[in-house]
């Protein structure tokens, strides 16, 4: 952890070395240790500790305090990004379902607009890899339901943190017409439109942030932990064939 402008240790001798590794290790106890509270820690002596402070650049003990404190306080706070608050009490149960949805399907369009469309190109690409037919649709415009006229089985999965982007009501509208074709819903709003109109919905909690009217800025993290959770399941499906094929 480099938290001094210094880059000479081999300058250090054998007993600043270990004041520096004290110091650079526990910088939020020693902004408010003595000097003797520090040398009784390392096991030197109070003038070992100062000639540390001193050939790190700081003309005083109060001036290396002052320092460390600084930097403790504008260290930047770690987020918990996500936890089981995010999500509902039957979340695993509601993966294992759409797992087996996704499992028997013959093709799986996935959609999303926005910061969403990333997340459904990544989870394309990853049912992808484990041979899926799945494809991601980030046009909201693209002919979806023309595409799927002629095919049977499919799983389209949908993303939307609202749950009422009009795009893509527009698109499923005409696609849930046709029995052929099952929705899954990933979004933050259970109650939302898109929700209304899908078979399965894979819900989350995550706190909406917008900049001016338009530019979205919820956490896509709540959503790809629950792409995860679907392609660890469908891993585990893969890996139970193969053994029975192996009988």
């Amino acid at each position: 952890m480099a938290i001094f402008d210094f880059n000479n240790l081999s300058s250090l001798s054998d007993v600043e070395l270990s004041v520096y590794r004290f110091v650079v290790n526990n910088p939020e106890k020693v902004a408010y240790m003595r000097v003797r509270d520090i040398a009784k820690k390392t096991h030197v002596a109070n003038s070992s500790v100062m000639r540390f402070v001193h050939k790190i650049g700081f003309a005083s003990f109060p001036e290396f305090k002052a320092y460390l404190k600084n930097i403790n306080q504008t260290v930047a706070p770690q987020k918990a990004f996500i936890d089981q608050q995010n999500f509902p009490n039957d979340i695993e149960n509601k993966l294992r379902v759409v797992a087996d949805q996704l499992y028997q399907s013959d093709n799986i369009p996935i959609m999303g607009t926005g910061n969403s469309a990333s997340t459904a190109v990544y989870a394309a690409r990853m049912l992808a890899l484990l041979g899926f037919n799945a494809f991601p649709i980030t046009d909201p415009f693209y002919p979806l339901n023309r595409q799927l006229e002629n095919t049977s089985n499919n799983t389209i999965i949908c993303f939307s943190v609202s749950g009422e982007t009009t795009e893509l009501l527009e698109q499923l509208n005409y696609c849930t017409k046709r029995s052929d074709n099952q929705v899954v819903a990933i979004t933050s709003n259970p109650t939302s439109t898109i929700a209304n109109i899908s078979k399965y919905v894979l819900n989350y909690q995550e706190h909406k942030q917008r900049l001016f009217k338009y530019c979205d800025l919820s956490s896509q993290i709540p959503a790809m932990y629950i792409v995860e959770g679907l392609v660890e399941i469908l891993i585990g499906k893969n890996q139970d064939l193969i053994k029975q094929k192996q009988k």
